[in-house]
């Protein structure tokens, strides 16, 4: 995948405001450049300050800060497969932001639905999904000519979109129903609803009353190996897992209560589902579809990483990070980041060595050194940093 950013980048294709591309020769040097290295910054989503931090790896310096504009709010950050852009959604403009890497320069803006959150690249990089939960829609842009060439209706406050290896479906999450939306990518068109497990009777005969605040699915994530999606159900309790080729669920694993969505673990054994309404963590054994693990965990779970054979669990409001054992499936400690603080969600480097966590607090990322449980915080990185990304990173996600 870096191949064919470094190409691009090293060839040096620069992105004008118009979407046009201007190319420079082999080895010289376009003026402005800020980034050469795609793989090489961390991308932070500053929700107060309407702006994206890039923070170089290496050094844990801030490289710049690209402003969107006021009463913007961008929610998620993810840079395209290519390394060529950065996107974001802005919640309160109702528009998306596209970023050329090289030069850390705002490039386009582009109008899309109600308050866009969570957004996803096809694998070509050709077409950029952006999530609109308020319009209950996903808008379509083309990262040829940066402009939206569709908006594909009849979701429920669609959340995260995950693209088939191939790119010729979609799957989206509907946190607002009980069922994940596939949609055709060819023809940006919604082909089917998955229903994930059966909805108690009681909800059937009043819906205005027991499914009035629903907590359904936040994503439909892809196993390691792109043969079977997995999607938490968060008033049901229980995982669906998809067949990609049939488009249907064969097997319901049940969980613990209210799952706030799945994370897969990088060696693809196991999976965790955080679940808020017991504050427990449920360990999915991936081969055999079923609990290995129940442990008990924290409040308020935001996200889990993976790195070092152990997996990271964000508790947001009690401040903690609270650590777990992949090999013995057992608990291994608790990180205490700070007391009255909030921690949104991070990323692991590529490497697997480290995590990259917002703490929308004090204005910080926490690096968190994944072998030792030490950590160290950068400040003055933007106002109410939300969350993270790396491109490459296993573990990019969003609340």
């Amino acid at each position: 995948m870096f191949n064919t950013a470094r190409r691009l980048l090293v060839g040096g294709l620069v992105a004008l405001a118009g979407g046009a591309v201007a190319t420079v020769g082999l080895g010289a040097q376009a003026p402005g450049v800020k980034i050469t290295d795609p793989t090489s910054v961390v991308m932070i989503v500053n929700r107060d300050s309407n702006d994206i931090g890039f923070m170089d790896i290496k050094t844990e310096k801030m490289i710049g800060r690209v402003f969107l504009g006021n009463n913007v709010n961008p929610h998620m950050v993810m840079m395209s497969p290519d390394g060529r852009y950065v996107v974001t959604g802005g919640t309160r403009a109702n528009k998306a932001y596209v970023i050329d890497v090289r030069t850390l320069q705002l490039v386009k803006t582009i109008p899309v639905d109600i308050a866009p959150e969570h957004l996803s690249f096809s694998p070509d990089s050709r077409w950029y999904y952006q999530g609109n939960p308020d319009g209950d829609s996903i808008s379509v842009i083309d990262m040829v000519s940066l402009t939206k060439i569709k908006t594909i209706p009849g979701f429920v406050e669609p959340l995260n979109v995950t693209f088939l290896p191939d790119g010729s479906k979609a799957y989206v999450g509907n946190y607002g129903a009980h069922w994940v939306g596939v949609v055709d990518v060819r023809r940006h068109e919604l082909l089917k609803k998955i229903q994930v497990a059966a909805v108690p009777g009681v909800a059937k005969l009043d819906p205005d009353k027991y499914l009035g605040e629903i907590k359904g699915i936040n994503i439909a994530a892809l196993a390691n190996d792109g043969k079977l999606l997995y999607a938490a159900d968060g008033d049901l309790g229980v995982v669906g897992v998809i067949d990609p080729i049939e488009d249907k669920v064969i097997k319901v694993i049940r969980v613990g209560r209210d799952p706030w969505r799945i994370y897969m673990n990088h060696d693809g054994k196991y999976a965790i589902t955080p679940n808020n309404g017991d504050e427990t963590i449920s360990i999915i054994d991936l081969k055999a579809n079923k609990v290995a693990a129940t442990l008990e965990a924290g409040p308020n779970m935001t996200g889990v990483n993976y790195a070092a054979g152990k997996a990271f669990v964000i508790s947001s409001t009690s401040g903690m990070v609270y650590v777990y054992d992949m090999n013995s499936l057992k608990p291994a400690g608790r990180i205490k980041i700070g007391t009255n603080i909030q921690l949104e969600t991070a990323t692991t480097d590529t490497k697997e060595e480290k995590l990259y966590l917002a703490d929308s607090t004090e204005n910080s990322v926490v690096v968190i050194d994944a072998k030792t449980n030490q950590f160290t915080k950068i400040g003055n990185v933007g106002l109410y940093p939300w969350g993270t990304h790396i491109m490459e990173s296993k573990d990019n996600y969003c609340h």
